[in-house]
């Protein structure tokens, strides 16, 4: 019978107690990864639920506007004008108005139909009570590249200043109808609007076409004038 300590006996001890421990480690490992299955659904239901992401609307698709300006819709158009300049009327200013149509719906299939015209008609209105003016006729436009065009018009017109003898600061203009001419450098600025540059002029035409106005024959005068001016137009 042995009475002292025996250290193989300890050691044995040692590593028994040491496979228990490890045993329950792995038991208690299990008994929580099997609960974490188990109640890992339960425990998700009860958290609130992720914020969805914000609405964001689709887009429409962004639209280009035409870069060559189109010249067969209805426009209406007004504007200013220095009055008279180099004659006898300047230093006094115009306010006008013009209605112009789509171009004239012949040779539509055509290469020349560029130089079909529309049809104007406006009015010129002196804020100083000098000449005055009402014209119709024809306009011509010609698209350019990058928005812009050019124009050029012809019409008839009526006005209200003196014909002979006027008093100074008035022109003498001969016929009661005269010449309407002139042209225009625009540019497009959206689908809807331009705006323009316009030389406009009005006379009697005897200096090219030898006109005689009434009781004057041969010595008729033609002072014209001259308006320079900016305008806006509206497409509809």
């Amino acid at each position: 019978m042995k009475l002292g300590y025996d250290a193989r006996d300890m050691r044995g001890s040692t590593s028994m107690a040491a496979w228990f421990v490890g045993r329950g480690a792995f038991a208690a490992l299990g008994a929580a990864f099997a609960a974490l299955v188990a109640f890992g659904p339960a425990w998700s239901a009860d958290l609130p639920p992720a914020p969805s992401p914000p609405y964001i609307p689709p887009t429409a698709p962004a639209t280009v506007q035409p870069m060559v300006y189109d010249p067969e819709g209805f426009e209406f158009r007004f504007g200013a004008f220095a009055h008279g300049v180099g004659g006898a009327e300047q230093g006094t200013y115009d306010l006008n108005g013009e209605f112009v149509t789509p171009r004239l719906p012949f040779f539509e299939d055509s290469w020349w139909s560029v130089f079909m015209p529309r049809a104007n008609v406006g009015g010129l209105l002196n804020l100083e009570g000098r000449t005055s003016a009402v014209y119709g006729g024809a306009l011509w436009t010609i698209p350019l590249p990058r928005h812009f065009f050019a124009e050029a018009f012809l019409d008839a017109d009526l006005h209200n200043g003196y014909l002979n003898n006027p008093p100074p600061g008035h022109s003498g203009l001969g016929c009661r109808y005269m010449f309407h001419d002139g042209g225009s450098l625009g540019y497009k600025m959206s689908e809807h609007w331009k705006v323009m540059f316009t030389f406009d002029h009005q006379s009697n035409g005897h200096g090219i076409f030898g006109t005689e106005c009434d009781g004057m024959g041969a010595n008729t005068r033609n002072p014209g004038i001259n308006d320079y001016g900016l305008r806006f137009g509206y497409a509809f």
